[in-house]
C-alpha cells in the first residue's frame, strides 16, 4: 500500500452533533421473481468515477475519467453554510455545451458535477458547428477557479473565440454566472489575488507573465511580460518543453508557482518556483530574477494541476497536489497526491515516487454516512430521459442570437442530467425530452455536406461526416471498462438517415442504424489511424463486412457498446451488441479497434460515448432513445447476471422507516424503489440493466443516510462489583439542544427517565443477582423531536465481564 511514511495524518471523522442527514450476451437472462444469488447485506461498491476503496484510502489516478486541467479551491467552513470546507474543482471542456464544469467534494476524493460556467462559449457558427466552422480542439482551455471576498470568479482562454474571459457569481452551485471579455488571449490563465487584495492574472508557455486587473476585474491595467522564463534555468534536469500552466499561491511569505515541464527524453513534471517578490524581476533591486525553482514531482507522467489547502487541528494547514496524468485514449486523469515538505519544498508521493494504481490514505476522513454517499457520487450517469434535472441558472444565459437563430438557443423545457454534454452548442429545435414523455428525440436539422475541416489543423483535414453531425449528446468514458446500453425507436428515420451509439474522439467506432431506399439495417463503423487530409466520408462510415444484421419490420432496437480500455492498456476496443427484445442478444462482427491518442490532437480530450442522428439525404427524420444504462461489466468476461447487489438494496429500502427522513428525499427514495422494483418484475438480458437500476437506488439510500434525523446521545457502560455482587451501569448524556425522554436497557432490566434536560444525564445501575456478569451490550432509546418532528434514536454500548 502506497501510504508514504511521514505522510500527514488524516483528518478524522466529523462528528456533527445532529445529522440531518445469435450469440447470447450473457450466460443466461435472469426472468422476472428469480434470485441470481443468496440475500446479501446492502454495501452499495463506490461509483464507477471512484476509486475510494471504503477502507479510509484511495487509489490514483482518480476518477477514472477525463478531467484535465484541474484547479481546485476550498471554501473554508467559516465561510459557507455548510460549516465545513468544501471543495470546488473546474476543468477543460474545450468543444462541448454545456461548458466548464464545477464539480464538488468534501473529502478530495470523491467528486460530482454541480453546475457548469456556461451553456454557450458564444452563439457563433464556430462553437455551434455551423456554416463549416467548429471548435474540435478549441473553445475554452484551462480554467483557474478562484473564491476571494465571497465571490467565485472563473477565469479561462478560448483559442478561437475572442481570447480570455472572466466569470462570475456569488453562488457557485445555483447561481447565474457575469461574463466579461478580457479582449485578448492569456494561455493558460491563473487568477491570483495578493495578500493586499490585488488581483492578477498569471500565463505563459515558455515563459510566466503576468497582467493586473482592475478593482473590478473587468479590465487589464498592466502588463508584466516574462517574469521568469525556462531560459532563465537552463541547464537544470527539470527544464524543457511547455513550461506552462502555472497556478500562484501564498504560502507562509512565499510565492510558489506551480507548472509542468516536459524536458527532453523525461516524462512530464511539476517544477515548483518561489520568490518572497511576486513580480519577481519588476520590484527586485536590480531588476534580477527572484524565483528559485525545484523539481518536486517526476513520477509516471503525473503533471499539472492545483495545490491543495487541508486544514488540520490547530490551525496548522498541509498543502496537497491534484496533478493529471495522460490516459488516452479515457484522457487526462488527475491524482491527488500527498506531499512532505522540507525548508520550504514538497516532495510529492512517497519519496517522489507515485504508482500508476497506487494507495494513498484518504487526507480527510466523513462520517461514516457521509462516506458511503460520497463514494456513490460520480462525473457518470444512467439516464431514463425523464426530464427531472434541476434546472440551473446557465441554461437561462442571455445571448444576441444569430439572424434567425432565436429558436435555435430558446430553452426548450427540456432539462438533461448534468453528466450530460453536447458535442458543440445544440440547436434546441431538432432535440426533446418532452416531445415523448420519458424519451429523447433526436431530430436531423440539416444534411452532412463534407465541406467541414478541422480549423485548427494547418493541413486543413476534413471532418468524417460524424464529427459534422450536430446533437450528438454525450458523456465522458471510464476505465478500465464500461458499458453503455441504450434502446432507439427509429420509426421515424428518412431514407439516408444514419442513427445509433459511438464511442469516439477523432478516431471513432460506432454501431447505428442505417435507411436506406426504406430498409433499416443494423452495422458497426470503425475510423481508425492514420487519418487521411482529404476524405471520401460515404466510404470512411461503411459498415464494415461481416458486422451487418438487417432490422425487417422491426421500430424499435436494443443497442450495446462494451468499450474495453485494458486490453492492452493505451488502446480502446469496442464490441457491439444488438437485440430485440432487450433479452436475446448478438454480437456484430469483431470487436473493432485499437483506437489511440491522436497526435495532432485534433479533439484533444478522453474518448466519449456519445447518442447521435444525422442526415446524408433529407432532414426531418427522428429517433427516439428510451435509456441509457451504464455498467463495468463487459460479455466477454463471460460473467451470470447478478442481481445480488439490486436485490440488496431492494430489501434494505424496505427496512427504512418513513418517519425518519425528509420528504423530498423520501420521495425521491420511493420513486427509484419502484424503478428497481419494476426492473426486478420485468427479468434482464445484461448486467447493465441490472447496475443501472442498483446504483440509482443505491445513491438515493445512501443520501437518505445523511439526511437522517438523528438525536446525539453519549452512552458508555460499566460492570462493577457492589458488596460481591456484580452490577451493570449504564449512563446516557443529552447532547441535543432539548429535552428528550430515554429509555435504559440491558439484560437485566429497564428503565424510563423522561424529559432529560440538554446536557444532563440518564443513570442506572441494574443488579445482576450474581457474583460474576458476562461481557454484554446495553442499549439506550432516545425519543424527542428535530425540526418539529418526533425522533427516535438507538444507541448501544458494550460492557466488559467482571467476577466479584
Amino acid at each position: 500500500m502506497q501510504v508514504p511514511d511521514g505522510s500527514p495524518t488524516p483528518r478524522s471523522p466529523r462528528r456533527i452533533p445532529l445529522v440531518v442527514t445469435g450469440v447470447l450476451l450473457c450466460a443466461a437472462a435472469i426472468s422476472p421473481g428469480a434470485v441470481a444469488h443468496a440475500a446479501e447485506e446492502w454495501s452499495p461498491p463506490s461509483s464507477y468515477t471512484s476509486t475510494d476503496r471504503g477502507d479510509g484510502t484511495y487509489r490514483v489516478p482518480l476518477l477514472r475519467s477525463d478531467v484535465p486541467d484541474i484547479s481546485v479551491e476550498r471554501v473554508p467552513a467559516a465561510e459557507n453554510a455548510e460549516g465545513r470546507d468544501v471543495y470546488y474543482m473546474i476543468s477543460t471542456t474545450m468543444h462541448l455545451s454545456p461548458g466548464a464544469p464545477i464539480m464538488k467534494s468534501y473529502d478530495l476524493v470523491n467528486w460530482e458535477i454541480v453546475n457548469y460556467v456556461f451553456n454557450r462559449a458564444s452563439v457563433g457558427d464556430a462553437f455551434s458547428l455551423r456554416n463549416g466552422q467548429n471548435s474540435y480542439g478549441q473553445g475554452q482551455w484551462a480554467s483557474s477557479l478562484r473564491y476571494h471576498d465571497g465571490v467565485f470568479y472563473v477565469v479561462f482562454n478560448t483559442n478561437n473565440l475572442g481570447g480570455a474571459y472572466i466569470y462570475r457569481t456569488d453562488d457557485i452551485e445555483n447561481g447565474a454566472w457575469q461574463r466579461t471579455a478580457l479582449g485578448r488571449g492569456l494561455h493558460d490563465p491563473s487568477l491570483f489575488f495578493d495578500v493586499d487584495g490585488t488581483p492578477y492574472i498569471f500565463h505563459g508557455s515558455g515563459g510566466t507573465s503576468a497582467v493586473r486587473l482592475n478593482s473590478t476585474l473587468t479590465a487589464i491595467t498592466a502588463d508584466y511580460p516574462n517574469i521568469f522564463t525556462a531560459n532563465d534555468y537552463a541547464g537544470q534536469p527539470f527544464i524543457g518543453g511547455l513550461f506552462e500552466g502555472a497556478q500562484f499561491y501564498h504560502i507562509d511569505g512565499w510565492y510558489y508557482a506551480v507548472i509542468i515541464t516536459w524536458p527532453s527524453g523525461q516524462g512530464r513534471q511539476v517544477v515548483m518556483f518561489r520568490s518572497r517578490e511576486l513580480l519577481g524581476r519588476y520590484t527586485a533591486p536590480g531588476g534580477v530574477n527572484t524565483y528559485e525553482a525545484r523539481g518536486v514531482l517526476n513520477s509516471n507522467g503525473f503533471a499539472q494541476g492545483s495545490l491543495v489547502p487541508i486544514a488540520r487541528d490547530g490551525g496548522a494547514t498541509d498543502w496537497y497536489g491534484m496533478f493529471f496524468r495522460d490516459t488516452f485514449p479515457v484522457g487526462r486523469i488527475p491524482a491527488l497526491i500527498p506531499a512532505t515538505w522540507s525548508d520550504g519544498w514538497p516532495t510529492f508521493g512517497a519519496d517522489g515516487v507515485v504508482a500508476v494504481d497506487g494507495t494513498f490514505a484518504k487526507p480527510i476522513r466523513l462520517s461514516p454516512a457521509e462516506e458511503l454517499f460520497a463514494r456513490q457520487q460520480s462525473i457518470v450517469a444512467s439516464d431514463d430521459f425523464a426530464n427531472d434535472a434541476p434546472h440551473k441558472p446557465y441554461l437561462d444565459e442571455q445571448w444576441t442570437p444569430p439572424p434567425g437563430g432565436e429558436a435555435e438557443i430558446a430553452p426548450n423545457g427540456s432539462r438533461l442530467d448534468l453528466a450530460w454534454q453536447w458535442n458543440h452548442a445544440p440547436d434546441n429545435r431538432y432535440w426533446s425530452l418532452t416531445d415523448r414523455t420519458g424519451w429523447l428525440r433526436l431530430t436531423t436539422g440539416t444534411v452532412v455536406t463534407g465541406d467541414y475541416v478541422y480549423t485548427k489543423l494547418a493541413n486543413r483535414a476534413e471532418l468524417a461526416w460524424f464529427e459534422e453531425a450536430r446533437n450528438t449528446l454525450s458523456q465522458r468514458t471510464f476505465g478500465p471498462r464500461q458499458s453503455v446500453e441504450t434502446k432507439l425507436d427509429v420509426s421515424g428515420m428518412k431514407d439516408g438517415d444514419v442513427a445509433g451509439l459511438a464511442a469516439y474522439n477523432r478516431g471513432f467506432s460506432y454501431v447505428a442504424v442505417k435507411r436506406t431506399g426504406g430498409v433499416n439495417t443494423i452495422g458497426v463503423v470503425n475510423r481508425g489511424q492514420p487519418f487521411a487530409v482529404d476524405l471520401d466520408q460515404a466510404t470512411l462510415e461503411e459498415f464494415l463486412p461481416g458486422s451487418t444484421a438487417p432490422l425487417g419490420e422491426a421500430t424499435e432496437v436494443h443497442l450495446k457498446a462494451d468499450l474495453d480500455f485494458a486490453a492492452p492498456t493505451g488502446q480502446l476496443w469496442t464490441t457491439f451488441h444488438y437485440s430485440l427484445d432487450g433479452r436475446s442478444w448478438s454480437q456484430l462482427g469483431s470487436r473493432v479497434g485499437p483506437q489511440t491518442l491522436d497526435g495532432s490532437l485534433a479533439h484533444f480530450m478522453g474518448h466519449r460515448v456519445g447518442l447521435f442522428n444525422y442526415a446524408t439525404q433529407q432532414t426531418g427524420g427522428h429517433v427516439d432513445f428510451d435509456h441509457f444504462l451504464l455498467s463495468d461489466t463487459l460479455t466477454a468476461q463471460g460473467r451470470p447476471l447478478d442481481t445480488s447487489r439490486l436485490d440488496a438494496a431492494i430489501a434494505y429500502a424496505d427496512t427504512l422507516d418513513e418517519a425518519d427522513y425528509p420528504t423530498d428525499a423520501w420521495a425521491a427514495m420511493r420513486a427509484r424503489l419502484a424503478e428497481a422494483q419494476a426492473a426486478r418484475e420485468r427479468g434482464f438480458g445484461t448486467q447493465n440493466q441490472i447496475d443501472a437500476p442498483e446504483r440509482a437506488l443505491s445513491y438515493q439510500l445512501a443520501r437518505l443516510g445523511v439526511l437522517r434525523a438523528e438525536l446525539p446521545v453519549t452512552v458508555s457502560a460499566q460492570a462493577r462489583c457492589v458488596g460481591g455482587s456484580a452490577y451493570v451501569a449504564v449512563q446516557a448524556r443529552n447532547d441535543h439542544d432539548a429535552p428528550v425522554d430515554m429509555v435504559l436497557e440491558t439484560a437485566y432490566g429497564r428503565r424510563s427517565v423522561p424529559e432529560v434536560a440538554p446536557g444532563a444525564h440518564a443513570y442506572q445501575q441494574f443488579t445482576t443477582r450474581s457474583a460474576a456478569v458476562p461481557a454484554g451490550t446495553v442499549t439506550v432509546r432516545v425519543s424527542g423531536a428535530v425540526d418539529g418532528r418526533a425522533v427516535t434514536t438507538v444507541r448501544t454500548a458494550n460492557h466488559p465481564a467482571a467476577t466479584c
